[in-house]
């Protein structure tokens, strides 16, 4: 039996690459010393592998196929997708057995991921990795919900595959250790008039919830305040909720939080406590 021994949600905004000059607040260093901190406790709980909860961004898919859910398991993943972002390249290894035995879990369990042998991992999956795990050493099964376009899935149903998740990983048969990292947001506008915007008060409500284990207040969130308190890009936190859900909602600390608008995004770091599950 497989066991989660860490998890981690944090911003995966490309402008922590391409902006990275101090601020006079000193509000970028606070978000890297939090992910230096997450990759420290994370070397400390000896993974042996990794699943990424993220979103595509338009790079492997358009809006002629667009799925819902996807399970994306290469034999080797190499990114980011985006050649001009200013961060190294990397390999990294996919992990094809429990990529297919989560997709039959899945199907089983009557969600209908979409899967993919083959893909490019974009800024979402691989600028976090590159703060989280450098050493991109471990197999990683990356999971994919769409947080981009409407019609998207309900933020319960995002709960109710990271209970799937977590359930799962406690099923594989193999006795390992599973880190898991979900991305993207907080409250952002992206490719529209408000763009720049962030709303830190309702990122701080929403974190002070997340690290209380309040998943009943998340998943009852309404479409239309997400759009309206956290923007187009706030739709991301579907990849912290499955993750929070996938640990059982346990509690977790904040480790970081900053209202950037330089990178655009409210930007945060938080890593659950796994020793105090509910």
């Amino acid at each position: 039996m497989a066991e989660i021994v860490a998890a981690i949600a944090c911003a995966h905004t490309p402008m922590m690459a391409v902006r990275p000059a101090p601020d006079p607040a000193g509000m970028k260093e606070r978000v890297y010393g939090a992910l230096r901190e997450a990759r420290a406790r994370l070397e400390r709980a000896r993974p042996d592998m990794l699943v990424v909860v993220s979103n595509e961004h338009l790079q492997n898919w358009f809006f002629h196929n667009w799925p819902a859910l996807a399970i994306a398991y290469p034999e080797t993943m190499e990114g980011p997708f985006e050649r001009n972002l200013p961060m190294p390249r990397y390999q990294l290894h996919g992990y094809p057995e429990f990529g297919r035995y989560l997709v039959e879990a899945a199907l089983a369990a009557h969600f209908d991921p979409s899967w993919s042998e083959e893909f490019e991992p974009d800024h979402g999956v691989m600028l976090p990795l590159h703060h989280l795990r450098p050493q991109m050493d471990l197999p990683t099964t990356v999971v994919l919900q769409n947080c981009v376009h409407p019609p998207m899935p309900a933020l319960r149903r995002c709960q109710a595959f990271g209970r799937l998740l977590g359930e799962a990983i406690a099923r594989w048969p193999r006795a390992e250790r599973v880190a898991l990292i979900g991305v993207g947001g907080l409250s952002h506008w992206i490719g529209i008039k408000e763009m720049g915007r962030v709303n830190a008060a309702w990122d701080r409500w929403f974190l002070d919830r997340l690290c209380a284990g309040d998943a009943e207040a998340l998943g009852a969130i309404t479409p239309e305040a997400l759009a309206r308190e956290a923007g187009n890009g706030g739709e991301e936190i579907r990849n912290w909720l499955t993750v929070q859900a996938a640990v059982g909602n346990c509690p977790a600390e904040l480790l970081a939080y900053e209202p950037i608008t330089d990178w655009l995004t409210g930007s945060a770091v938080v890593w659950w406590n796994l020793g105090a599950r509910a």
